[in-house]
């Protein structure tokens, strides 16, 4: 599944293909933390729930 994350520092939109975790569960992982692939700028994954790209 894929989620969009928007940036911090210039508000652009980062789009992560997320893992799935568990068997029976709707649980998926992603980066605890990234850089923007706009400007560069370290960013930190916020709690779930998250925006389904």
């Amino acid at each position: 599944m894929e989620f969009v994350f928007q940036c911090g520092w210039c508000d652009g939109d980062n789009y992560f293909v997320g893992r799935q975790v568990g068997w029976w569960a709707d649980k998926w992982e992603v980066p605890s933390e990234w850089d923007c692939r706009f400007c560069d700028g370290l960013n930190y994954t916020p709690d779930p729930p998250w925006t389904e790209a």
